[in-house]
């Protein structure tokens, strides 16, 4: 019989550890970004909206796994629904079987979200359920191009980055798929040309941008949706981060009035626990790809609809349901904005609160921050740095875990569960206040230089070991 496994030890063992092993095993230079910055802490433990570190802090988790904290840490629900999960044992990736976890998955997200694509394939991450909508797409129209919007983020697996709005993560991959355009955001103009010579597969979309936190406006996502149609293209709706009730709707489309072809979801479907994601697809679209018997393989992953995985996307959907974390998203949202806007009004270098309901960005001028060419050997680091000189004075002085965007200007993105209080919202809104006032009196600034200098000091040795 194997040794048991002492986790608690080795935990214990492994975060002494842990800087020097990532920068051997792991991203390197992630390591050495959260220690130049000065946010490189030691986070123990997780409950709710919050982390704590082994100084005994509390942390409000604004960044929540990029979104996939969305009930927060260790829900009970989720915790005890996996629990029993690993006690029963069902067999996992039979293949050969009506796989009944996964067909009530499938049935209660497909209520959930309330659209007409009732099919569901569920697969380990987000890019890999975008990776599915374009084979679904491009099968059913016959068609090989794809359309998508600037500064969109579809995934980063090959058809997915295709498709992202975001050329400095496409660089030095070489062409990826053909036939993909990138159309100026909420360009219905262009969109429409680019339609009109019906070779195109998808629109794929963010209802809300996560890198840039922008939608389209009242009635514009619709109009592009009826474009589609009339010109035979199916529209994706990637809501991988927009979904689960973030925006204060199941799904962010909905606000448009919008019922997607096909709709992409992953992150809190988790429960934060377990990787899944879901592509809903319709009928007609379904059944080009799911043809005839011997295409019952056509798309199919190894690790999808494992046990541990449907439970949790059934565990998550009753605890969006039971909370109402949809109506608390959009509610808290709104308080959330009018928060941030009245606390950081008097900030000369706040501009504006962005998004809808739980997804929140602030857009801030860096006014005063010399010119990159000033700034020789650091200065293409410096402005991406200012930012996250921002979330260190956020985390560091006011117990909050936030992140700056890669948009094309930085924005202070806030993803907090979808679980926080109103003194939680209250939190965000002073502490990003007292953040940009840092900024503005030049200790950011000054730290941002100082960061900018060591992380090239870093570069140069190779890694910052």
């Amino acid at each position: 019989m194997s040794t048991r496994l002492d986790l608690q030890s080795l935990l214990m063992q492994a975060r002494g550890t842990a800087g020097v092993s990532c920068r051997r095993h792991l991203n390197g230079m992630l390591s050495s970004l959260i220690h130049t910055v000065g946010i490189d802490r030691n986070y123990v433990r997780g409950e709710g909206p919050y982390l704590w570190d082994d100084r005994g802090n509390r942390i409000l988790d604004c960044l929540a796994g990029f979104g996939a904290i969305a009930v927060g840490r260790a829900h009970p629900v989720v915790t005890d629904a996996l629990e029993q999960c690993l006690r029963l044992a069902p067999p996992n990736w039979v293949r050969m079987e009506n796989n009944a976890l996964a067909a009530e998955a499938a049935r209660r997200l497909v209520g959930a979200a309330g659209v007409s694509a009732t099919r569901v394939f569920f697969t380990n991450s987000g890019t890999e359920a975008v990776e599915a909508a374009i084979k679904f797409a491009t099968r059913h129209t016959g068609r090989s191009g794809l359309l998508s919007w600037s500064d969109s983020f579809h995934g980063l697996t090959c058809g997915s980055l295709s498709v992202n709005g975001n050329d400095d993560l496409r660089e030095g991959y070489g062409a990826l798929l053909p036939n993909c355009d990138r159309i100026e955001f909420g360009d219905l103009s262009r969109l429409e040309q680019a339609l009109h010579s019906r070779n195109v597969a998808a629109l794929i979309v963010e209802p809300v941008q996560g890198k840039t936190l922008r939608d389209m406006g009242e009635g514009r996502l619709s109009e592009a949706h009826a474009m589609c149609r009339k010109h035979g293209t199916l529209l994706v709706a990637d809501e991988v981060q927009s979904g689960c009730g973030r925006t204060g709707t199941f799904l962010a489309c909905h606000a448009d009035g919008v019922d997607p072809d096909l709709a992409v979801l992953s992150k809190a479907l988790s429960g934060g626990l377990v990787p899944v994601g879901a592509l809903l697809v319709g009928d007609d679209v379904w059944n080009s790809t799911y043809s005839s018997l011997d295409r019952v393989f056509a798309h199919s992953s190894t690790f999808h609809e494992g046990s541990l995985a449907m439970t949790a996307v059934i565990a998550t959907l009753a605890v969006i349901e039971e909370e109402r974390l949809c109506d608390q998203s959009r509610a808290l949202g709104v308080e959330l904005r009018e928060g941030l806007t009245r606390a950081c009004s008097s900030c000369r270098s706040f501009r504006s609160v962005l998004g809808r309901g739980l997804m929140i960005g602030v857009d801030f001028e860096p006014a005063g921050v010399a010119s990159p060419a000033s700034l020789p050997m650091i200065g293409d680091r410096l402005y991406p740095i200012v930012g996250q000189s921002i979330v260190s004075s956020l985390l560091n002085d006011h117990e909050v875990l936030a992140q700056v965007t890669g948009a094309k200007r930085p924005v202070l993105k806030f993803l907090p569960p979808m679980t926080i209080t109103a003194d939680d919202a209250r939190h965000i809104a002073n502490a990003t206040a007292s953040a940009l006032r840092s900024f503005e009196n030049g200790s950011a600034y000054r730290a941002a230089i100082g960061a900018a200098l060591r992380l090239t000091s870093a570069r140069l040795r190779g890694g910052g070991d």
